[in-house]
């Protein structure tokens, strides 16, 4: 019969203790959070909307995985990823806290910040130029016509055509810079072309500039590279409507500070493979002055009694 001894389990009573000891004595930041018995991992809803269309929520999800999964292990959190049907929905959600963050376009993001002061953006993404030669937190929206319409050579020129919009009151590109544009011109968009369309979508104008169906369209940078992938060299830029702010990630009171800084400084780092099918290239921060001409495109082209409804 094998004697018993104690020595195994006072080695034990003795790591145990001095690990309790440890505990009491070290500083909370040098203690790893995973170490502690019982501490749950946060989850925060992250609000994503279409930006092209055609995209299927899936695909969304797809495209914004690895970022989130990397963004999770440096932040010590877990992001759920929350679809939403267009602009107005993603505004709703994010000025009354029913998400935590999204990723937002300028105009859905001055909305929101309308609702509830709380709304802030934490980043703005980089992304290329037309020419992939520049990286910038900006990005070019553009009056686009067909190559061949040589009759097309100013706005006067245009009167009596076809115009061809995304969707208002929320596309910043399709429908806020471009109102503003012809507004600065002393040119009342709706009187000054026969028709406008508001095709929904930004593939849907430059489709409809092929097709012969539109006579100009507005659209921005990101579209207008992948319809000349789709169609070939077919457009034309008769001008620049606007420098627009790029989208950013944005959160409210919902996420807590501390949380809103770490992920803040994680994404400044992120390497820029993880963004790869996003328009993006990395982030930067811009304060809130940077989204002030925004504000102004809004303001010039709707009542600011109206700004919620959608048409």
């Amino acid at each position: 019969m094998r004697a018993f001894s104690a020595a195994p389990t006072f080695k034990i009573w003795f790591f145990l203790t001095h690990c309790a000891i440890l505990l009491l004595i070290l500083p909370p930041h040098l203690i790893a959070q995973d170490d502690l018995p019982g501490e749950e991992i946060p989850v925060y809803k992250f609000g994503v909307t279409s930006w092209q269309h055609g995209q299927t929520v899936d695909k969304i999800r797809g495209l914004y995985r690895p970022m989130l999964e990397w963004l999770g292990n440096e932040v010590g959190a877990e992001f759920v990823i929350v679809g939403s049907r267009g602009y107005s929905q993603i505004t709703e959600m994010l000025a009354n806290e029913s998400i935590h963050l999204a990723s937002i376009s300028p105009t859905p993001f001055i909305l929101a910040q309308i609702r509830n002061p709380d709304v802030r953006m934490l980043v703005t993404e980089l992304s290329p130029s037309l020419d992939g030669d520049n990286h910038s937190p900006f990005y070019e929206g553009y009056l686009v016509k067909h190559a061949d319409r040589d009759d097309i050579d100013s706005l006067d020129a245009m009167e009596g055509l076809r115009l061809g919009m995304v969707k208002k009151p929320e596309s910043t590109s399709g429908y806020i810079y471009p109102a503003m544009y012809f507004g600065d011109r002393g040119i009342e968009y709706s009187e000054h072309f026969e028709r406008v369309y508001f095709l929904g979508s930004h593939p849907r104008v430059t489709d409809a500039i092929v097709a012969g169906s539109i006579d100009v369209g507005v659209t921005w940078d990101f579209n207008l590279k992948q319809a000349i992938k789709k169609h070939g060299d077919k457009f034309e830029i008769f001008s620049v409507i606007g420098t627009i702010p790029n989208l950013g990630i944005a959160t409210n009171s919902s996420l807590p500070q501390e949380m809103a800084d770490r992920i803040q400084v994680a994404l400044l780092e992120i390497d820029h493979e993880l963004l790869e099918g996003i328009p993006s290239s990395g982030f930067v921060i811009g304060d809130d002055e940077f989204y002030d001409e925004v504000r102004r495109a809004i303001e010039n082209s709707m009542p600011i009694g109206n700004i919620f409804r959608s048409e």
